[in-house]
């Protein structure tokens, strides 16, 4: 699960990166408003956490910016404001939550799993996802097992081996796969082949095809015949 932080007190976006990234996240973190409404452009995360005022564009503003392209994805409104019209406004603008500083890291993770098995449609009993064989996906960590045994993924291999299986044996195309693997960053087609064809030879070969000028798509082994 790929999770948005915005938050500018230095030290705080640390803990909260660090302490998510233990738990299996994947945390993109960025400091002030400027560098968030050009990531949010240019990305697609899982969930979203903003602290309300910051640098540049506020938590309000970036949250506007969200909805204008994504209705459904969690958003998390995080701030030390206690008055109701901070609220009331947060909520109008389509936060699913909102936390007032301080809090606990533990009550940060309870509306993140709470929403994430929600919105996502994930529950507890539902993180693992069986992908044919003995093949199997921890949608909430992020890893691939074969059987017991859990094989090593780099960062973008979980970025993209998360994508394919939610849209598991429907096609996903290239855009989509740029902006939520890479960002949105420029990249040579090589190396989205290059992680395409590593990964597939740590599934099963064959699981990930190549669908000529649109994009690829993850099949389910029981699919395949």
């Amino acid at each position: 699960m790929k999770i948005f932080l915005l938050e500018d007190d230095y030290a705080l976006n640390k803990i909260i990166k660090s302490s998510l990234e233990s738990k299996g996240f994947l945390v993109e973190s960025v400091l002030d408003g400027y560098q968030a409404a050009t990531s949010i452009l240019n990305t697609k995360c899982d969930l979203y956490i903003l602290d309300l005022n910051v640098m540049g564009f506020d938590g309000h503003d970036i949250l506007t910016l969200i909805r204008q392209k994504d209705l459904v994805t969690p958003v998390i409104m995080i701030s030390s404001e206690i008055g109701i019209e901070s609220l009331k406004k947060s909520y109008d603008l389509g936060c699913n939550e909102y936390i007032k500083k301080p809090f606990e890291f533990e009550e940060l993770m309870l509306r993140i799993t709470y929403h994430s098995h929600t919105f996502l449609g994930q529950k507890n009993t539902e993180n693992i996802i069986h992908l044919g064989q003995n093949l199997y996906f921890d949608s909430d960590k992020l890893s691939l097992l074969k059987g017991d045994l859990e094989i090593d993924l780099t960062q973008k291999e979980k970025l993209l081996l998360a994508l394919l299986v939610k849209h598991i044996n429907t096609s996903v195309d290239l855009e989509t796969i740029h902006q939520y693997v890479w960002d949105g960053k420029m990249i040579e087609m090589v190396s989205m082949r290059t992680i395409v064809h590593k990964l597939n030879k740590k599934l099963r070969n064959g699981m990930i095809v190549n669908i000529r000028g649109i994009g690829y798509k993850l099949i389910h082994t029981s699919a395949q015949y």
